[in-house]
């Protein structure tokens, strides 16, 4: 077999980008850790690769580095903007100004609750005296 037709059979296109071939592992997932200055080592080990499918990674990602960084550029732009679109949903739906952290709004969340079970308590709950 060429090295050629070995790369690309260890490099797959799936809908979520190129993947090592029965992985779910990206190239945009080792591309970041490159980027990152993460070693080939720290890469083979985090991602559990052999030295022939990091070779075929390192391989296709030199081959395609200008389209596969401009997907990925277009991926992480979409990202982005769903994140700040549903951030914006969650600001407009919570009861809870932005600033309080999540220790406050806990705190807040049960002084609320123990407010509510105080308020839909029957008026004499606690007298047991006999009704006559």
């Amino acid at each position: 077999m060429s090295g050629r037709s070995t790369i690309t059979s260890l490099i797959v296109e799936t809908s979520r980008g190129p993947c090592i071939a029965r992985t779910r592992i990206t190239l945009y997932a080792i591309m970041d850790y490159l980027k990152s200055g993460l070693s080939h080592d720290v890469v083979k080990q985090d991602f559990l690769l052999s030295d022939e499918q990091l070779h075929a990674a390192l391989q296709y990602l030199a081959a395609h580095r200008e389209e596969l960084e401009y997907q990925y550029a277009e991926i992480i732009q979409r990202s982005e903007e769903r994140r700040a679109h549903y951030e914006q949903l969650y600001r407009a739906r919570t009861k809870f100004p932005p600033h309080l952290s999540s220790a406050e709004k806990v705190a807040l969340m049960r002084q609320q609750l123990a407010q509510g079970q105080q308020d839909t308590r029957p008026e004499h709950a606690n007298d047991h005296s006999p009704r006559s």
